[in-house]
């Protein structure tokens, strides 16, 4: 459902059809010579009023044209977002041919951020076609949304030079031309060029059987002022007496002179075909098998064969043989005609038509089709039953829009029915508060008449209080997902037919939460076999969603190899299909995130927490945020800048505070995020008071929390109770980066005890665990004592030496070892001389130092002097580096 190829949308289809000629179609030449002036890389607007024959001018000129690539047709549906219509071009492109070409294209998925940057992943497609493309847009004039129109203009000023763009148009569009016009790349047909001529009026005379004389082809050309459906319409409403279509009535403007002629044309047929007319007028699109539905008359597709042969203002389609259409003005006075002569009439047809489209696999059309009727339970039952899965799919904004009618009756006289029918609407444009309330709304009202419930609106609620979990209640996400798939289980699937992605949506969302609370092995079960289906299923963004825990949960197991084959595979895949800045994308980018800090590119990690960020929106997975906040965080300490420090973790206490708890594995990266900053701020104590020593249980949480309680005790000079903290190996043999951490935190726990061959033994086992798995960040955080290990054991021992050397590159040698080993002793720091010491790393400078402490510069600058005398330096940056060395920073 999420890829353009392959399965194209019911309302889609019809409109990337073109329209047949109709049999007494006028082929005019010059027409066709003004717009084979159009090339590849240039643009042709066909612009004039209704009626004037536009779009089948346009399909006159490509069906006798030589071909020199696939075209592509759309007509521009009802304005619903940037995100539809390019959905819909993309569509309209699969359906030309132009896709195959260009495999680009068949990727391209437009999620809900689709915006700008992916407008030029298309127009990059395109670029690559191997021939020219043709795009014809037709109504161009429906779309009024500034930021849809910005898109076009985009594609104008971007146009590749494979692509021949022809916009089709009642209004001239403002697309700002000038440039192209200047350039001589602007074919323009105008009214007056699509007018009749003499000749052209005597030619349609020829074909609908009658000569005209030069007199009556005055009079036509006169009173209709060469426009095309006037003339057909007085050609038809006439027959071979062209006397009573008198001049008065014939003059005025053109929807005047239509409803005058179409009049006439209807009422000079046959009652059935009058009555068959009025029936079939609600659809938009007709095939015979609906017809029958709403005619009963078996003999539907003669008829309509008929209408077209007569030119009874109804065409085939070209691309779609068992597909008819009316035209325009004619339907709109069917409509009317219809509503005029039984008002009751057009609620039991739009019935008939939506039941139909329900046999018939569109969903989306059966909801418009109920909702045009005022059957707003059988819109919630089709919403409910099936289509509800489809809000994730490129058909969500055509069934936004289907659901509009639904949502704007909610709004005056609220009913369950109604306020679903809004929570989806909701959920579609991000407004999850409104959405939540909708569906609240709704439950109260069903729970007082529980009469009126049915399996599918139970599951809509229970649905949109797991995407409120998800976003803003991480501790309720599991129970939420447990109750959508008891309600899908108490169902059958004839009830639901949308059971299958219900349950997906729910299991994909229940390992999500099984991960947050720290049941790594149950979240993987759950999150493999949903991967698994989604693919099926189609529901790539889902398949995203799980494939990107699957590598935070390989981040926990220390399998960063597995992480980064994964990463690649999904960054391939956002990047093909333009999700780089969906929010399913934001856990994508926090496990990158992990990996680039583990392996020490902190640039790199900068630049995954940046995308995680821009990928932020409504409707954001709120636990991968933090965890990318918490990284953020991670790559500061790792720099050790204590201003950056301090200043990721008011980010991440923002994005704490968008969620009503947080669950244990989310709440142990926040917390040790926090105690970091704190242990670089000089608080060791206050983080060893604040923190809980884990139990012995070899859990994830508590490796994460023995570990950074062992820096605070390292911090506070307690090396001893560093190593007693850490314990032995075994409480970290499932976690190997936490392992590997430990190691190394009990080699410069021993180190400073001054117990040189067990903090060799211990930096070897690090070294040991760390290796195939590339990570290098603690090796690097441990500072110069690790350093001084690190060049001690390239001497002692050959077990994995290209990774030491490779550590040492990052780390740095230090000549003599045991000078950082046995650290002299330095006359103490008093608690503001340390205070002050903390904003040495940073780019503060004395005035802004005093201002944050609330002192005077002159006491800075005597704190500062007494830190180098003591420390035995005599500038900043040594003093710097002498206190990281004394872990005093």
């Amino acid at each position: 459902m999420d890829a353009p190829s392959g399965r194209l949308a019911p309302g889609l289809r019809l409109r990337t059809a073109r329209p047949a000629l109709p049999p007494a179609y006028v082929h005019r030449h010059r027409i066709d010579q003004t717009l084979s002036a159009c090339g590849p890389g240039d643009i042709a607007v066909v612009e004039a009023g209704a009626g004037y024959g536009k779009s089948l001018a346009v399909a006159s000129w490509l069906q006798h044209r030589v071909a020199d690539g696939p075209v592509a047709w759309l007509a521009v549906g009802e304005p619903h977002g940037m995100r539809a219509l390019w959905s819909d071009i993309l569509g309209s492109l699969t359906a030309g041919g132009a896709s195959t070409g260009s495999g680009a294209l068949l990727d391209i998925a437009p999620g809900p951020a689709f915006a700008e940057p992916e407008v030029d992943m298309i127009v990059d497609g395109l670029a690559s076609s191997p021939t020219p493309v043709t795009l014809v847009l037709d109504d161009v004039h429906r779309i009024d949304a500034p930021d849809v129109m910005d898109s076009i203009r985009h594609l104008v000023a971007r146009q590749p030079e494979r692509l021949r763009l022809v916009l089709i148009t009642r209004a001239a569009p403002d697309l700002r031309l000038q440039r192209v016009r200047l350039e001589g790349r602007l074919i323009e047909v105008g009214m007056r060029d699509l007018q009749f001529t003499r000749d052209d009026v005597v030619d349609l005379g020829r074909m609908v059987g009658s000569e005209f004389d030069a007199t009556e082809v005055d009079t036509l050309l006169e009173r209709t002022q060469g426009w095309a459906t006037g003339l057909r319409l007085a050609v038809l409403s006439a027959r071979d007496d062209l006397g009573h279509v008198t001049a008065d009535r014939l003059t005025g403007r053109n929807d005047l002179v239509a409803a005058y002629l179409l009049e006439e044309v209807l009422e000079d047929l046959a009652p059935t075909d009058r009555r068959f007319l009025l029936a079939t007028s609600v659809g938009e699109i007709i095939t015979p098998s609906l017809a029958r539905a709403l005619t009963g008359r078996a003999d539907s597709r003669r008829v309509l064969d008929d209408l077209v042969a007569r030119n009874v203002l109804t065409v085939r389609l070209a691309d779609r043989p068992d597909w008819y259409a009316y035209h325009p003005l004619f339907r709109e006075l069917l409509i009317d005609r219809l509503g005029a002569e039984n008002p009751d009439a057009p609620a039991d047809l739009h019935r008939r038509a939506a039941n139909w489209c329900v046999r018939n696999d569109d969903p989306i059309a059966a909801i418009d089709h109920f909702a045009r009727a005022g059957a707003w339970h059988e819109v919630t039952t089709v919403l409910g039953d099936v289509a509800g899965p489809l809000v994730l799919s490129p058909q969500a904004s055509e069934l936004a829009g289907a659901l509009e009618s639904a949502a704007r009756e909610a709004a005056r006289r609220p009913t369950a029915d109604t306020l679903l029918a809004a929570a989806v609407l909701c959920y579609h444009r991000g407004d999850f508060g409104e959405m939540s309330r909708n569906a609240e709304d709704a439950a109260e009202l069903l729970d007082a008449e529980p009469a009126r419930a049915t399996p599918g609106s139970r599951i809509l609620i229970a649905l949109t209080r797991m995407v409120t979990a998800r976003s803003s209640r991480l501790p309720e996400l599991i129970d939420r997902c447990d109750e959508v798939l008891a309600l899908v289980a108490s169902a059958s699937r004839v009830e639901i037919p949308a059971a299958r992605a219900y349950t997906l949506m729910a299991r994909n969302n229940r390992g999500i939460g099984l991960f947050h609370r720290g049941e790594v092995d149950a979240a993987a079960t759950e999150l493999v076999g949903s991967a698994a289906t989604a693919e099926d299923l189609g529901l790539g963004l889902t398949e995203l969603a799980a494939e990107t825990y699957l590598a935070l949960i390989d981040v926990t197991r220390g399998e960063l190899a597995v992480v980064a084959d994964r990463i690649a595979a999904m960054t391939a895949l956002v990047e093909r299909r333009g999700w780089t800045r969906q929010p399913q994308a934001v856990a994508l980018y926090a496990a990158q995130a992990l990996l680039d800090l583990e392996r020490h590119d902190l640039d790199a990690a900068d630049r995954a927490v940046s995308m995680a960020r821009r990928a932020v929106g409504p409707g954001t997975d709120t636990a991968a945020l933090l965890i990318g906040e918490a990284v953020a965080v991670g790559v500061a300490v790792t720099r050790a800048d204590v201003y950056a420090a301090r200043a990721q973790c008011r980010r991440l206490e923002i994005a704490r505070r968008s969620t009503s708890g947080l669950p244990l594995l989310v709440r142990s990266w926040y917390d040790v995020a926090i105690a970091e900053t704190r242990i670089l701020m000089g608080e060791a104590e206050s983080v060893i008071t604040s923190l809980t020593r884990p139990d012995a249980s070899a859990t994830y949480e508590g490796a994460l929390t023995r570990v950074v309680l062992a820096k605070a005790q390292l911090a506070a000079g307690r090396p001893a109770v560093a190593i007693d903290v850490l314990g032995t190996a075994d409480g970290f043999a499932p976690h190997r980066l936490q392992a590997v951490e430990a190691e190394i935190l009990t080699a410069v726990a021993w180190a400073r005890l001054h117990r040189d061959v067990a903090a060799l033994q211990h930096l070897t086992a690090a070294v040991r665990l760390a290796a195939p798995v590339r990570q290098i960040r603690p090796f690097v955080a441990g500072g110069a004592p690790v350093a001084a290990l690190l060049t001690r054991l390239e001497h002692v021992t050959a077990e994995d030496p290209e990774f030491v050397r490779d550590l040492l590159g990052v780390c740095g040698r230090v000549g003599t070892p045991d000078s950082t080993v046995v650290v002299p002793p330095v006359e103490s720091l008093t608690d503001r001389e340390l205070m002050v010491l903390q904003y040495l790393p940073t780019m503060y400078k004395a005035a802004e130092i005093a201002a944050d402490l609330f002192v005077s510069v002159n006491t800075v600058k005597t704190h500062q002097q007494s830190i180098y005398r003591k420390l035995g330096v005599s500038s900043r940056r040594d003093a710097v580096d002498r206190a990281r060395e004394r872990h005093l920073i």
